[in-house]
C-alpha cells in the first residue's frame, strides 16, 4: 500500500527533483506529521467524519485537490530551474526551501481523505479480538509511519541520484513538464473522487 503512488509519493518526487534530496527528507518529515495527525484523529473518532459526512469529506478532497493543483502551477512557472539550485544559496533561502518542503508533505498528506481510510478500516483489523489497548493502536501506527518514511527515504535517494541528468535544460524542463503534469492529474482526480471511491 505504501509503495503505490499516490499524492504524497508525487509531491515527495517533486520536492526532490526540484530542491534536492535534502528537502526530500524533509518532505518525508512533513508527510509522516500528517499520518501522525490521521491517527490521532482516528483516535479520536473525528476521523470517521470524513466517512460519513459528505460536506467534511468533500472539503478535505477539494483542499487536497487545490494543493496539488498549486504545486503543478508552480512547477511550471519555476520550470527553468527545475532540479537546479546555485551552488552557494543564501541560508535564509535554504530554510524557506525546506519549510515549504515540509509543508508540502503536510499539507498533501493531511488533506487526503483516502488516510481516514487508512485508519479507520485497515490498522484495525491488526488489532487484537476486542480494539486492542491504545498501547496497541500506538504500535501498528508507529510501525505503519515507519514503513512509509522508509519506502519514501529510498525514493528520495533513488531520485536524487537520478538528478544528476538534470544537468542537461532539455532534460530540466521535461520533467518539469512530466511532474506538472502528474500534479494537475492527480490534482483533478481527487477533485472529483467520491467516499464510495476509497
Amino acid at each position: 500500500m505504501v509503495a503505490a503512488p499516490g499524492p504524497s509519493f508525487m509531491v515527495l518526487v517533486n520536492e526532490t527533483l526540484r530542491f534536492g534530496r535534502g528537502a526530500g527528507l524533509v518532505t518525508i518529515l512533513g508527510s509522516s506529521t500528517g499520518l501522525l495527525m490521521w491517527a490521532a484523529t482516528s483516535a479520536l473518532g473525528l476521523a470517521a467524519l470524513t466517512q460519513t459526512s459528505e460536506l467534511v469529506f468533500t472539503i478535505f478532497k477539494l483542499a487536497g485537490a487545490a494543493y496539488l493543483c498549486y504545486l503543478a502551477v508552480m512547477t511550471v512557472r519555476n520550470r527553468r530551474n527545475f532540479g537546479h539550485r546555485p551552488p552557494e544559496a543564501p541560508e535564509g533561502r535554504d530554510t524557506a526551501t525546506l519549510w515549504r518542503s515540509y509543508r508540502s508533505g503536510l499539507v498533501t498528506s493531511a488533506a487526503n481523505p483516502k488516510m481516514a481510510t487508512v485508519y479507520l478500516a485497515l490498522i484495525p483489523q491488526f488489532l487484537p479480538a476486542g480494539g486492542g489497548s491504545p498501547a496497541d493502536v500506538i504500535t501498528l501506527t508507529a510501525v505503519q509511519i515507519l514503513i512509509s518514511a522508509a519506502w519514501y527515504a529510498v525514493v528520495v535517494t533513488l531520485v536524487g541520484l537520478a538528478r544528476r541528468l538534470l544537468a542537461m535544460p532539455a532534460v530540466r524542463m521535461g520533467l518539469a513538464w512530466v511532474s506538472a503534469a502528474v500534479l494537475l492529474l492527480l490534482g483533478l482526480r481527487t477533485a472529483v473522487m467520491t467516499s464510495s471511491m476509497l
